[in-house]
């Protein structure tokens, strides 16, 4: 009989790229991974020309939610906001692992090229997480929280990917790790999104994930990719000079 399954992934023990040297954009993030795997032009206005983009009423409103879902949580805030009221029983619960010393605020995670703990800043920072709550539940185990106040449907699969990360970096910052719940709570529509990650199932992504965000970091060239999906919520399209002049309507 023909086996059509292999005993262990070949690419397991692959060792991490290790390029010689970086390009124009030596650091990444999720978000700046993503949106230049939709439009590497829009990564190189805003960070090699470092022109701010402009965000609109929603982003504005989602950075002042996760302020108050950090004040609430440390205490800064006696009273729960209204913007949190559909998770009332879980923000008290984090609120009270705060108190306790397990709760981690406003995470700045960064990483070095071989995935070493460094400073956020630091000259060696090649990868960059922030996230909102991490819950150190056990020597073992541990939750990673992030906010959101979009939409689930539609966000599947770039959310699902965040999450891996999310495990990827718990795991790599923590060896004693074994079992990580990556958690997304859409504050506006009471839902959750819980992802469980053992290390052997979470590392099997790293490889991945490394070698997409090499092609980010070394590139030296950002080709324009309109679409209107892509072009959609950018703001480099706009204005009487836009930044960028190959902007799908």
């Amino acid at each position: 009989m023909i086996k059509l399954t292999q005993d262990t992934r070949p690419d397991k023990d692959k060792p991490l790229a290790k390029p010689n040297k970086f390009g124009y954009v030596p650091a990444w993030s999720y978000s700046t991974l993503k949106t230049f795997e939709e439009c590497p032009y829009r990564i190189y206005i805003s960070k090699v020309k470092r022109i701010q983009e402009s965000f609109g009423p929603a982003a504005e409103r989602g950075s002042n939610i996760h302020q108050e879902a950090e004040d609430f949580v440390n205490g800064k805030l006696t009273e729960l906001p209204s913007s949190l009221s559909k998770f009332k029983t879980e923000f008290i619960k984090l609120k009270d692992l705060y108190t306790e010393g397990k709760v981690e605020l406003e995470g700045e995670w960064a990483f070095t090229i071989d995935w070493e703990k460094t400073g956020w800043l630091n000259n060696n920072c090649w990868a960059r997480i922030k996230l909102d709550a991490y819950v150190q539940e056990d020597k073992t185990a541990a939750r990673v929280i992030d906010y959101k106040t979009g939409k689930k449907i539609g966000n599947e699969i770039s959310h699902s990917q965040q999450c891996l990360l999310y495990a990827i970096a718990a795991f790599m910052r923590n060896p004693e790790l074994e079992y990580v719940n990556s958690e997304l709570w859409y504050l506006d529509q009471d839902q959750t999104s819980i992802m469980p990650y053992t290390r052997e199932e979470a590392l099997l992504f790293l490889p991945n994930i490394h070698e997409r965000a090499i092609v980010m970091t070394t590139t030296e060239t950002f080709d324009p990719n309109p679409s209107k999906n892509n072009c959609k919520w950018c703001s480099y399209k706009k204005g009487p000079e836009p930044q960028c002049q190959w902007g799908a309507e």
